[in-house]
């Protein structure tokens, strides 16, 4: 039965803190809220570590950052949901923290062939949760050289992903053209199902859906709360807990 002293846990920040027997941290800890995107990997000689640092950089609900990983052997890795940092009232199914490790396992792929190898996926190693996510692996990696092997240009966007709070500008919607590249970007994989629509009955209709998604969530006094805990207003709270909703800003500090 593996414990919580046989994992890495991977921190927002730039930090991988590491269990005893697996190698010193990867990084200090610092005030700066956006370490981790100025020096992923820095000092650090093992690819998988290195790869982490750029999987820990993927988008997950409310910054929870719900993952764990353990390092067996010298190219494997396992990922395993961190069930203290689940969403029980916004997200009771656990679906959101599945969408957020998967992120966890793209960014993942694409720090992996920058450094010259392919990621061998295996989901659900000791059998997929029902009906929800328990301590079960979600997937187990291992690192495969392949020095030949196309780099995926969407890492250089890894380290620009920020999140966008300025006001949606809803008259500016994006072109036929632009919403055909988006889908042919899912072409030839056959996991992949991707659709769009810039018809204006289609889209109020998709804008009505999410606001009255939106309306519920705030209204219901436990989705509300949940996320007001985690709201980590001004730098010095953002820098302490390196997860949940982060607000800054000069009239926030």
């Amino acid at each position: 039965m593996a414990t919580r002293r046989g994992f890495i846990t991977v921190l927002g920040g730039g930090v991988i803190l590491a269990a005893a027997g697996l190698g010193a941290a990867a990084f200090p800890m610092t005030a700066d809220p956006a370490a981790a995107w100025k020096a992923p990997g820095a000092g650090e000689t093992d690819p998988r570590r290195i790869a982490l640092s750029y999987a820990i950089l993927a988008p997950n609900p409310h910054n929870r950052q719900p993952w764990k990983v353990a390092l067996p052997g010298a190219d494997e890795i396992v990922l395993y949901p961190d069930l203290e940092r689940l969403l029980p009232a916004t997200d009771p199914l656990h679906r959101q923290i599945v969408l957020g490790c998967g992120a966890f396992l793209e960014l993942l792929r694409l720090a992996a062939l920058k450094l010259g190898f392919e990621t061998e996926v295996a989901l659900w190693p000791e059998g997929e949760p029902r009906p929800l996510l328990d301590a079960r692996p979600i997937a187990r990696i291992r690192l495969v050289s392949a020095p030949a092997a196309a780099v995926d240009p969407l890492v250089e966007q890894i380290l620009l992903r920020r999140t966008n709070r300025e006001p949606f500008d809803a008259a500016r919607l994006p072109t036929a053209q632009t919403l055909e590249a988006v889908c042919a970007a899912a072409a030839g994989n056959a996991s992949v199902t991707v659709g769009a629509t810039a018809a204006p009955e289609e889209v109020a209709a998709l804008r009505a859906l999410v606001w009255a998604g939106w309306e519920l969530e705030a209204a219901t006094p436990a989705t509300l709360r949940e996320s007001v805990d985690l709201m980590r207003i001004g730098r010095a709270e953002i820098a302490r807990w390196r997860d949940g909703i982060s607000l800054e800003g000069p009239l926030l500090e």
